[in-house]
């Protein structure tokens, strides 16, 4: 059972005011534990107290539990050796609350389409089955004779409309056995929408890099090394190319390569942004022009979800005007063409 972000976000927050307030680790996760009303977190901080008892650090318990990600474990192993556990804490409270903020934008983004979706579905569903009939009624109980070209675009309309409303159904029909398929398996679909579908490639990249720099300012200020803290980085990143060029660049650090030359040369960072991070590595401030660039990355997600939600939305209201149109179209001019006849 993995916990989510907003369950990390919880229990990081809490720990970093017990730590804080003279509280040792056992008595304050006990605290914590009994004060908790979320079962999943409950249940793991029981597990996380057991471990506990073995005589086990607080990273080696949490990672046993395997409910927490690596980098909580990493972090919490960073925190205990330079004995700043509390300040550890606090930057997963606020890593976690970000993750969680992205998190939520990104599943707006996704469900907003599948909303306009079921309504097109709806719109173009009465349309076919209840407006187009009795339009049809409409039109035998005028009379009268239909022009070769009304009557071919009528056909043509209905044809049209019926389409839609199949494409849209097999659409429909393909994401709830997509969904049910991705709960079964425990797939995440989030991540496989944003990181394999073309369209997602430039809110892919932002929300990688975002993820990736914000690692690197948690891991460098909690005093692990360029190439510990790429290793560690790496099973967070879902991005492929991303991924493949952070590899290159763990093995040009073990050449004894410099961190700045590594990221250049595997185009890590780009333009403006690298050449600050070769300022701020210079200058003995890279931790903290990482953190800046993690901000300017977040920045760049918010932009890409408001720029997909732009697109989308007119987009999905055009193909149903258009459905619309067309029907409406193809029902007036019968319509027109047996008045001016009478």
């Amino acid at each position: 059972m993995k916990l989510s972000f907003e369950e990390k976000e919880t229990f990081a927050k809490s720990m970093a005011l017990i730590i804080n307030a003279g509280f040792d680790i056992y008595q304050g996760i006990d605290m914590i534990e009994q004060s908790e009303d979320n079962p999943r977190l409950k249940t793991v901080l029981k597990e996380v107290l057991e471990n506990l008892q073995e005589d086990t650090t607080l990273s080696q318990a949490i990672s046993k539990t395997q409910a927490f990600d690596d980098y909580m474990v990493h972090l919490l192993e960073a925190g205990e050796i330079s004995g700043h556990l509390d300040g550890v804490m606090s930057s997963l409270s606020d890593y976690y609350q970000r993750m969680k903020d992205m998190s939520s934008s990104l599943k707006q983004a996704i469900t907003y389409p599948i909303v306009l979706l079921l309504m097109m579905q709806v719109v173009v569903g009465v349309i076919v089955f209840k407006v187009l009939p009795i339009f049809q009624g409409v039109l035998k109980s005028l009379g009268g004779e239909l022009s070769t070209y009304a009557y071919t675009f009528m056909k043509c309309g209905q044809i049209f409309s019926f389409m839609g409303f199949l494409v849209l159904t097999i659409v429909f029909i393909s994401l709830i056995s997509i969904f049910i398929y991705a709960k079964i398996k425990h797939v995440d679909l989030l991540s496989v929408f944003i990181y394999r579908m073309p369209f997602m490639k430039k809110l892919s990249y932002a929300l990688s890099h975002a993820q990736m720099t914000y690692a690197f300012s948690m891991f460098i200020s909690s005093g692990y090394e360029f190439e510990d803290a790429i290793q560690y980085t790496l099973p967070l990143i879902e991005e492929k190319q991303l991924k493949e060029n952070l590899k290159k660049c763990l093995v040009d650090l073990q050449a004894d390569m410099p961190f700045e030359e590594t990221l250049a040369n595997n185009q890590i960072y780009h333009g403006m942004k690298l050449n600050i991070l070769q300022v701020g590595i210079k200058t003995g401030q890279v931790d903290q022009i990482f953190q800046q660039l993690s901000m300017t990355y977040q920045d760049e997600v918010n932009e890409s979800i408001a720029h997909f939600l732009n697109v989308i939305e007119p987009t999905m209201v055009t193909f149903l005007s258009v459905i619309v149109g067309i029907v409406l179209l193809s029902v007036m001019l019968p319509i027109v063409s047996i008045l001016s006849s009478l």
